[in-house]
């Protein structure tokens, strides 16, 4: 069983390489009734890892058969293609084109889309798509962004509390046009959520039953303005397969399933990382557009260069108080201090970020006093080993013993220091309600290097007015 899933994907690997030389043959020969028939064969996920593999040219061609011949599958790969491939694509298509792909697709991924096509262009397509979609995009859209009701699929199957476990299984039997359906929801008449009960439960109860008997009243729910992280982490908490989605009135307007919370999770999780390098999805989006990249990076580049330059003037106050040549003897540690400092509190902050998304780390004081100890006595087990390799190093380096003492001490506080900044920086930012994973790339870089040229010179100032 170990073995079985790398196998299984060195498979698809293989099976996608395969199918991207093929079309890159077919398309060069024209050969449009065969480019049809792989991709009739080809799973929309994988004609979305074959598509980029293929020129620009090649890849509106291939798009363009796939929404001629199989146009719901082209819906498919089109939410699942990388941004900037996906914003190629639609420039590539005429508006009636993407309206009469959008009617093919859920609201839910309609929505997706409109929201992918470039602003210009949607009032456009939407006036092209048919009334009842367009009221269910535009009511959708008029939810905040990454909410609940932004996401969620208004196509859900709920019944009356008074109806028996049979007239549900038969009702349920004849809905054969929804999709997902995991969980039964109970409304009363007004259309208000009351109870949910499984299909699993319904199977194994008698037919003769109530639903009000075996439906669960304490609903774990989200309201159409809950912010998408948080339905994500419901879902988890409580393994749900389905998230029902309500208004202001508790009435019941939406669910959220499983197959949209993992995009939420894999999203989230992307958003974080490109923030804790202080950049954007958007610079995916934009790869062809070199100053909109660069303005994307900027401003957390400029905040850390702010901080280095600080550093430069603190470290060059110490020239007068150490004497120039010991001073520059000192000098040729620093890349080591400052690099150790960064590499051990972005570690820290990473980790911190990550639990503060899945939860595992909590603001509550008492866990937050506790994992910050835990990581206390990381640094101080990780300070003393490489304040020990860069002490005796130091040592012959410099042929003191004076500068190895220095240089220790120095990078085990520094260590120490980085390990408490990388915990609290984070969690201070989540208190205040701002995203944690911004704190954990530039500010927690510069607000190392500045400690960490203040306590190794400030250490080797000290003691040099201490020496007789």
């Amino acid at each position: 069983m170990v073995r079985a899933q790398p196998r299984e994907v060195l498979a698809v690997n293989r099976r996608t390489a395969l199918v991207a030389d093929t079309l890159r043959r077919l398309v060069r020969r024209g050969a449009r009734s065969h480019i049809s028939n792989v991709l009739r064969k080809t799973r929309p996920e994988d004609v979305a890892d074959v598509l980029p593999t293929l020129t620009p040219a090649h890849q509106a061609g291939v798009f363009d058969i796939l929404l001629d011949d199989f146009p719901e599958a082209a819906g498919e790969v089109l939410i699942e293609v990388e941004p900037s491939l996906r914003l190629a694509l639609f420039e590539s298509l005429s508006a009636n084109r993407i309206a009469s792909l959008l009617s093919l697709q859920a609201v839910d991924d309609q929505v997706f889309l409109v929201e992918a096509l470039p602003e210009e262009r949607r009032g456009e397509v939407l006036e092209l798509v048919n009334i009842a979609s367009r009221d269910a995009v535009e009511t959708h859209l008029t939810y905040g962004e990454d909410s609940a009701g932004r996401m969620m699929d208004p196509q859900f199957y709920a019944l009356a509390e008074d109806k028996t476990i049979g007239e549900a299984i038969a009702a349920l039997q004849e809905s054969r046009d929804l999709e997902n359906i995991f969980y039964l929801f109970m409304v009363d008449d007004g259309g208000h959520l009351t109870g949910v009960t499984s299909l699993r439960q319904l199977l194994l109860t008698d037919p003769e039953r109530p639903l009000s008997e075996v439906m669960t009243r304490s609903v774990i729910k989200v309201h159409v303005e809950t912010d998408q992280e948080e339905v994500a982490e419901l879902a988890t908490r409580y393994n749900l397969l389905a998230v029902p989605v309500v208004d202001d009135d508790n009435r019941l307007v939406g669910i959220v399933t499983v197959d949209d919370i993992l995009d939420i999770v894999q999203e989230e999780a992307n958003e974080d990382f490109f923030k804790m390098v202080g950049t954007s999805e958007d610079e995916l989006l934009y790869q062809d557009r070199s100053f909109r990249v660069a303005g994307i990076r900027l401003p957390w580049l400029l905040v850390n260069l702010v901080g280095l330059m600080g550093a430069a003037l603190l470290l060059s106050s110490f020239e007068t108080s150490l004497g120039r040549g010991f001073y520059l003897a000192l000098y040729a540690f620093v890349p080591a201090i400052m690099g150790m400092g960064g590499n051990i509190g972005s570690q820290t902050s990473t980790i911190v970020v990550r639990g503060l998304a899945t939860g595992r780390v909590s603001l509550v004081r008492g866990q937050v006093r506790k994992f910050l100890w835990q990581q206390l006595k990381v640094g101080v087990i990780l300070g003393l080993s490489c304040a020990a390799v860069v002490g005796v190093t130091a040592s012959f380096w410099n042929a003191s013993p004076f500068h190895g003492i220095v240089v220790g001490i120095s990078m085990c506080l520094t260590i120490l220091l980085a390990s408490l900044t990388g915990v609290l920086i984070p969690v201070l930012f989540e208190r205040l309600g701002i995203d944690p994973a911004v704190a954990a790339g530039p500010l927690v870089t510069t607000s190392n290097d500045i400690s960490g040229i203040l306590i190794y010179f400030g250490i080797a100032a000290t003691l040099v007015r201490l020496l007789p």
